[in-house]
């Protein structure tokens, strides 16, 4: 991810998470605009870190206040002067932090039980399109609400959790869904948008730890700091802006214009994505790891003794051909183009097997490394040992990423193949890198992770480039049949032109 990249996504993150457009319907046309592919864990972290803080800011007095109230009250309750249920019915402080408590519940519900099935949404243009739609007629419904005067309480509040919880759904504004529920309830519009921002800190606060523990011992502290501290400090500005104008806005009862801004964006979005605008995303995880399970195997690896996933599909006759495929640069064993893969392999009744390598491109044990290519002859091992293969036929497939790593494994084991092909490869990791860098693609931080640092950083760092790198060994492979396929079409698209990745 480029320091441009960061602030423009940070900059429509912090926009968007409080404006009642949803953030994350945004933030996922936005990379599929840029064909950002690596994963965005680390950055949604340090982005939803920026708009807690801006919340935390602009509601700072009333947080303050509500916490004195609340603690009055407790205090007067405590000392006998009244009773718990008399100090609950006197303390507006008290029903609004009830109202807040019971209105987190459906949030943390949703997101602790559905949490991947969730996650598998975030890949989908047309699924974020219909959401948006949805979300702007909610707004421009609220043009048809008189104005109320009531309060928040318990009821009003879980009601509008409910809001809330939906909003995790991308596309679902959750300011949009929380403040049109309080107003079709007939609360107060001040009160119906501090109650929404307020409610928003426990679930942006609870995503955020989620998400931090996700990436826990994943290579977190070895993120590009630059950009991504970028990307929290835009999100932190430009939420506090958004904030301020918002709450001036629903203070007057025009929220709903923001509903035909969504219907705008639905209507500008279907005609990119009908464009072919949107790049395809290869990989999209709309099939999650635990739906695939029935098809995959941990092998013990014979390079570390590491349990490594293999996914596979077994002919039916005896004595087929074996098909290894490599999944791409920035996915891993559970990408989707197995799907393709194992459709081709069903036809002609081939054996096939989808091996991880240690997943995406982004830490030293990934980006054919040794451990990496031993999974790999480790994969074949164990299907040639379960599976009735044909020896004389055994096939190595990969694009991209994965054919950067077919060339590798090829001159690895050249022994092991009957023959080799490769789709758009990366041939020299140190040249990729560099163009990387003058196309402002988000590869060379990834590179940069596996090698341990720039090119010509070090003698050390400057081996693990060559030792990595197909084209430095590729003439072991001369014994078999490569076939590499590339063309002027490849590359990343736009001004730079091309359709594919490399």
């Amino acid at each position: 991810m480029t320091y441009s990249h960061a602030l423009i996504l940070g900059t429509v993150q912090g926009l968007t998470e409080f404006l009642p457009v949803s953030s994350s319907g945004h933030l996922v046309l936005a990379q599929q605009f840029f064909a950002l592919s690596e994963n965005m864990m680390n950055f949604d972290i340090f982005v939803h870190f920026g708009t807690l803080l801006s919340v935390l800011v602009v509601f700072r007095t009333t947080i303050l206040r509500l916490i004195s109230g609340c603690a009055l009250s407790l205090q007067s309750c405590i000392k006998g002067k009244t009773s718990l249920v008399e100090c609950y019915r006197l303390s507006k402080d008290l029903q609004f932090l009830t109202a807040l408590i019971v209105g987190t519940v459906p949030a943390v519900l949703v997101g602790f039980t559905m949490k991947d099935a969730i996650e598998g949404l975030f890949s989908s243009v047309v699924l974020v399109l219909a959401a948006l739609f949805f979300t702007g007629i909610v707004l421009v419904s609220t043009f048809f609400v008189k104005r109320g005067e009531r309060s928040i309480g318990p009821a009003k509040g879980f009601a509008v959790g409910i809001a809330q919880a939906l909003a995790i759904i991308p596309g679902i504004s959750r300011s949009g869904s929380t403040i049109s529920t309080a107003l079709f309830f007939k609360v107060k519009r001040t009160e119906a948008a501090e109650f929404s921002f307020l409610l928003s800190i426990p679930v942006i606060a609870g995503a955020t730890l989620l998400a931090l523990i996700d990436t826990a011992g994943s290579g977190f502290s070895s993120i590009a700091q630059g950009p991504y501290v970028i990307g929290a400090l835009s999100a932190f500005v430009t939420g506090w802006i958004s904030l301020v104008v918002l709450m001036k806005i629903v203070k007057r009862g025009k929220i709903g214009y923001f509903g035909f801004y969504c219907l705008a964006v639905v209507f500008a979005g279907a005609i990119f994505y009908g464009s072919g605008c949107f790049p395809p995303q290869p990989g999209a995880r709309s099939e999650r790891e635990n739906t695939v399970q029935r098809n995959v195997i941990s092998i013990t690896s014979s390079y570390d003794g590491t349990q490594q996933k293999v996914r596979y599909f077994r002919a039916k006759g005896k004595k087929r051909p074996l098909l290894v495929a490599l999944h791409t640069w920035s996915f891993d064993y559970t990408q989707e183009s197995f799907t393709e893969y194992s459709s081709r392999c069903k036809e002609l009744d081939w054996h096939l097997i989808f091996p991880d390598f240690r997943g995406v491109n982004n830490k030293p044990e990934a980006c054919c490394s040794q451990a990496a290519l031993n999974d790999i002859v480790d994969a074949v091992n164990w299907a040639a040992g379960e599976f009735d293969v044909d020896h004389r036929r055994i096939f190595l497939a990969g694009a991209s990423g994965g054919g950067m790593m077919a060339l590798r494994a090829a001159a690895f084991s050249p022994s092991t193949w009957t023959a080799v092909s490769s789709w758009v490869p990366i041939s020299d990791l140190a040249r990729w890198h560099r163009e990387s860098v003058e196309r402002e693609l988000q590869y060379f931080d990834e590179i940069e992770r596996c090698c341990g640092g720039p090119p010509g950083a070090s003698s050390v760092i400057d081996e693990e480039y060559t030792q990595r790198s197909p084209i430095h060994s590729l003439w072991r492979a001369h014994i078999i049949p490569v076939d590499i396929n590339a063309g002027i079409h490849d590359g990343h698209g736009g001004i730079l032109g091309g359709e594919g990745s490399v």
